[in-house]
């Protein structure tokens, strides 16, 4: 047997967070399913319902690259990785939202929290055309602009939250109570322990160009350790990205002349799918 996880593997991301698997499943495959190393547990379970098992690389491979184009998500479900996450507050927020994983987070209740915040070196507008996102601009680097004073006053008011917590923690105030004005820029640590499957729904998601850059960067470590754990998997997933606009939406777009696309007809987020989908 074979330990595909000989050590945790570590990311550093952003400027004091990171992301660590800590283990994963399978951690031993046989000797003979090294090319396919976590990929091995996809093939095993589907080939269980026909009371078989691992054949050898190449039709193995096929029968991945087979059940994740036709959505057959549960042998997916097989492989299992846990993480350990350090993250701003606003950041994990976010992450909790993905309902299909298993979280456990460091308590301010029993515990004092650290005073490391999140301060980002670049600041965007608001974008005119989607209501989440923001401009690829950079507010800090505008001459003549009030908004890098303000943004520094604004981050300052942070560290200045967190002395008025510690000086309440040493005058008496419970931990529970103290921690209620701590800002979200703040740091935390959880554990995030989830399947292939919906692990590359977070990705799908969190890895996109609507992303908050942040998450971004968590989601685009995570997808690289997953390269070299699942390659197949991996693989299949790249070749497999879909949109949103349906086959009728798109052949209604399709113009005769060039063999051409009517973008005009789709608000801009649509346009890029379009183009990711026939650039893919």
């Amino acid at each position: 047997m074979l330990n595909v996880l000989k050590k945790p593997i570590h990311k550093d991301v952003l400027c004091k967070g990171f992301i660590k698997l800590i283990d994963c499943m399978p951690k031993e495959i046989p000797q003979d399913a090294y090319r396919l190393k976590c990929d091995s547990a996809v093939v095993q379970a589907a080939r269980v319902s026909y009371n078989q098992g691992l054949k050898d690389f190449e039709t193995d491979a096929k029968l991945i690259n087979y059940l994740f184009k036709n959505k057959h998500t549960s042998p997916f479900e097989m492989v299992k990785f846990k993480f350990h996450v350090k993250a701003p507050i606003f950041i994990a927020r976010q992450w909790f939202r993905h309902r299909m994983g298993n979280y456990n987070e460091i308590s301010g209740r029993y515990s004092i929290l650290n005073e490391e915040m999140y301060i980002p070196k670049k600041i965007s507008s608001q974008s005119k055309i989607n209501k989440q996102l923001s401009n690829n601009d950079n507010l800090l680097e505008q001459e003549e602009s009030h908004i890098p004073e303000l943004f520094n006053l604004y981050t300052h008011n942070s560290c200045v939250q967190y002395d008025l917590y510690k000086k309440l923690i040493d005058n008496g105030v419970s931990r529970e109570i103290s921690r209620i004005g701590l800002p979200l820029n703040m740091y935390t640590e959880f554990y995030f322990c989830i399947d292939l499957h919906n692990l590359l729904n977070f990705i799908k998601l969190r890895n996109s160009n609507y992303a908050q850059f942040e998450i971004k960067e968590y989601a685009q470590n995570i997808e690289n350790i997953l390269k070299n754990l699942c390659p197949i998997t991996m693989g299949a997933y790249e070749n497999n990205k879909t949109i949103t606009l349906s086959k009728q939406q798109i052949s209604n777009l399709k113009m005769k002349e060039n063999n051409s696309y009517n973008y005009s007809k789709l608000n801009k987020r649509e346009q890029l799918e379009l183009f990711n989908f026939l650039n893919n």
